[in-house]
């Protein structure tokens, strides 16, 4: 397959995963990180990897985003908001984070492949997306499908709350580390 092909053949898949998010779900979780307190972001693996990238979007935002387990992480408390990327629905150690926030009185946001498995979330959006568990379909192998659909829901959803809060590239830049 040339590049090109497989480009093709991926940016298809995404676009069907994207056009299959259920009406308004993206709204509420942009409505629920933008009147957050504090938000909390966790996720295992290359999951993981995505959010940490998603919180340091969030705080380019001016949005205090931290990733869960981080030195610097507050506590959570009532008025913040935890995501949680979990492909499949429920892992343990996400499910104990998520039972943590809860009992801090945070609210819950998760992102799935399978909002059946997900108990007690506030805001669910789901990504139609291949996951490890599936029998393969993508071109992509294991869960990358919804890897990759994680990082792109991150960025719409940071160019939306770009646009709610009347922030362009700029505002974000003069938030953006300076040592490097």
């Amino acid at each position: 397959m040339t590049p090109a092909a497989f480009l093709d053949s991926v940016l298809a898949e995404q676009a069907k995963i994207f056009a299959a998010i259920p009406a308004g779900q993206v709204d509420r979780l942009c409505e629920a990180l933008d009147s957050a307190k504090r938000v909390f972001v966790y996720g295992i693996g290359r999951n993981g990897l995505m959010l940490q990238g998603f919180a340091m979007r969030l705080a380019h935002l001016g949005i205090d985003a931290h990733f869960v387990g981080q030195l610097s992480a507050p506590p959570a408390a009532k008025g913040d908001v935890l995501v949680l990327a979990v492909a499949l629905g429920t892992l343990p150690t996400a499910d104990a984070v998520a039972a943590a926030a809860r009992k801090a009185g945070a609210r819950l946001a998760v992102v799935t492949a399978r909002p059946a498995a997900v108990a007690h979330a506030d805001t669910i959006v789901e990504l139609k997306a291949q996951t490890m568990d599936d029998p393969p379909a993508s071109t992509l192998p294991l869960g990358s499908a919804f890897e990759l659909s994680l990082h792109l829901l991150c960025e719409h959803v940071t160019v939306e709350l770009m646009r709610r809060r009347k922030l362009d590239g700029a505002a974000l830049r003069a938030r953006h580390a300076n040592l490097l």
